[in-house]
């Protein structure tokens, strides 16, 4: 009898101690290949996301160390195990809505998809990312509108915070100008633009005549500036092409309506 027993310390003992090896080894895989590369990131969701998966691995070897602990001691498992496999396909499928949220978040944090102040277009809805948790994401569109969107649902997104922005301008000008007159114009006031902006990604180029209009000269001018900034760019660019037409007596497009008297 002593003899059994001492073989079942010894088991048990045995079992507990190649379980913290077992754990102490996959900790530090999973912290060599993930963890690194959320920090590049400075992902500090990522980073909590693989805190848990760590906890989820610990958890699940000491389920499974209990249950050997447990059958080393002459407990039937196997009555055990089925009972907590037909508790957990029960769970599984009443709660299989979450899991598949909680599994769309953690693809949404690990790839870096977005994160929150990001601004994006999900299914035509365009907005800041306001909150990004495991089960949904809120966006808030510049109206003010807050879409919410669980995570299982999104499968396509536009993010246009990650890449610079490319911003054109068509500018309007009068028949009334000569060519030289308008590009010089232009020119100015493409230079002042420039010294009032710090986000511009390369020179703003004056690309020329875009299109002849009834009653307009479009030009139309390009920029790469910073993500989000391109609306900022083109209301600057657009106050310094009318300060500089005021200035120089520089015709600017509007409509004509031509009456005749019969």
């Amino acid at each position: 009898m002593e003899s059994i027993l001492t073989k079942e310390v010894i088991t048990t003992i045995g079992i507990i101690l190649f379980a913290f090896l077992f754990y102490m080894a996959l900790k530090q895989l999973i912290s060599r290949v993930f963890l690194k590369k959320a920090r590049r990131r400075s992902n500090k969701k990522a980073l909590t996301l693989l805190t848990i998966l760590t906890n989820v691995v610990k958890y699940i070897i000491i389920v499974i160390s209990l249950l050997m602990i447990l059958a080393t001691w002459g407990v039937d498992t196997k009555a055990l195990v089925a009972s907590l496999g037909v508790a957990g396909a029960v769970a599984g499928l009443a709660l299989q809505d979450m899991l598949k949220d909680f599994i769309g978040g953690a693809d949404i944090l690990t790839e870096d998809q977005f994160k929150v102040g990001d601004n994006i277009e999900i299914k035509g809805f365009r907005g800041n990312v306001i909150y990004l948790g495991m089960k949904i994401t809120k966006i808030r569109s510049y109206t003010g509108e807050v879409k919410i969107i669980a995570n299982r649902n999104i499968n396509e997104v536009i993010n246009y915070s990650v890449m610079p922005a490319v911003c054109v301008v068509d500018i309007g000008l009068s028949y009334d100008n000569s060519i030289e007159q308008a590009e010089k114009v232009l020119q100015t006031a493409v230079d002042n633009a420039t010294k009032k902006v710090d986000y511009l990604k390369r020179p703003i180029t004056i690309l020329g005549i875009e299109e002849l209009t009834n009653n307009s000269v479009v030009y139309r001018v390009e920029a790469e500036v910073a993500p989000m900034k391109n609306f900022e760019f083109n209301r600057i660019l657009l106050k310094e092409v009318l300060k500089q037409a005021e200035a120089n007596n520089l015709t600017l497009s509007y409509n004509k309506i031509d009456v005749h008297n019969a």
